[in-house]
């Protein structure tokens, strides 16, 4: 073998060398760049996503339940009261009586009177004076036919049913907790001026479009694969794992 050959031999090794090193390296920090626009897609979100969100109109309410709450109230009432009361009345005092009490009745006598007079008789055309002297029983029924006048001051002490017509508005202070339950029923147009916060999940395939894309894809990571290959790879996909 002629040294011309040898040389030749030596320079084709040394580009083999170069060559394996220089794509050695391309392949280990050279990435693909691959751009893609209005490029359709399907994609699979396996977590939900947290997307924040601006309301532009507003949000219809239609509400329609009851509330249970505890009204505090401290205040006064006037309540009107027109109505016939029963009570009992006492009564202890001392009150001026002036008034004339008639009085018709008999007084009965029933006894002995000493009787010490003269008592003139007619004795045979002559009038003579006797003495009498004794005891004589009486009895009688006297009639009595009088006006008493009163005026003085009579003690009174006593407790009886009265009855008393109210009519009049009575102030009443009012101060209590009152439960309550109050039904709400309307609906409303709520502007909503902050994002809102949600978690989107979806559970299907979604179709996408990509307006816009700039993918880096690392040579390391990419496959050559035949024809062959690229139809059973999805047949390979669909069988269930082990």
């Amino acid at each position: 073998m002629s040294k011309t050959t040898i040389f030749f031999l030596a320079i084709l090794l040394g580009a083999v060398i170069g060559g394996a090193i220089a794509g050695w390296w391309v392949f280990r920090n050279v990435d693909a760049r691959l751009m893609l626009r209005d490029q359709p897609a399907i994609i699979v979100l396996p977590e939900p996503l947290s997307v924040s969100a601006d309301v532009l109109n507003d949000l219809s309410i239609e509400i329609d339940t009851a509330i249970t709450t505890t009204v505090p109230v401290d205040q006064r009432i006037s309540i009107p009261v027109e109505e016939t009361l029963r009570v009992n009345a006492s009564f202890d005092s001392e009150i001026p009586i002036k008034m004339n009490v008639p009085v018709k009745d008999y007084i009965v006598i029933d006894q002995l009177l000493d009787v010490n007079t003269v008592v003139k008789a007619d004795l045979l055309g002559d009038t003579h004076d006797l003495p009498l002297r004794g005891k004589i029983p009486v009895k009688a029924r006297v009639p009595v036919n009088l006006n008493i006048p009163v005026d003085q001051m009579v003690h009174l002490k006593f407790t009886a049913p009265v009855e008393a017509k109210l009519k009049q508005a009575l102030d009443v202070p009012l101060k209590a907790d009152i439960a309550a339950t109050i039904p709400i029923r309307s609906k409303m147009d709520v502007p909503v001026k902050s994002a809102l916060k949600a978690n989107i999940t979806v559970p299907d395939p979604a179709a996408v479009v990509i307006t816009e894309a700039d993918l880096r894809l690392p040579l390391r990571t990419l496959r050559l694969n035949t024809a062959g290959d690229d139809a059973a790879a999805p047949a390979a996909a669909k069988e269930p794992a082990p």
